[in-house]
């Protein structure tokens, strides 16, 4: 693996904001890595509460926030996300070396 495909990530506790919704406390496991087919970091994981595919909301780490939508449920009741722009923890790669 380069250094380029080892994912990144974040774990921990999360807020998520649904719009129109008071915000939810959460723990989450996120990773971004760099998509070559996309030609961008991409970013995606789960989050331990239950939300609605196709639903768009905020995730909040201390180091941020960034938009996500829900994918699916998993087996165990979490929700599966993609995130849609800027990952809501520290990437090397688009933050330089720590």
């Amino acid at each position: 693996m380069t250094e380029h495909e080892r994912p990144e990530g974040y774990e921990g506790e999360v807020t998520l904001a649904v719009d129109g919704a008071a915000p939810v406390a959460a723990r989450a496991a996120l990773a971004a890595r760099f998509d070559p087919l996309a030609g961008r970091v991409v970013w995606s994981g789960r989050v331990d509460a239950r939300l609605a595919p196709r639903t768009p909301f905020a995730v909040t780490t201390p180091h941020g926030t960034g938009r996500a939508e829900a994918t699916e449920l998993d087996a165990w009741g979490n929700t599966r996300l993609t995130g849609t722009g800027r990952p809501p923890f520290p990437v090397e790669l688009l933050d330089g070396a720590s």
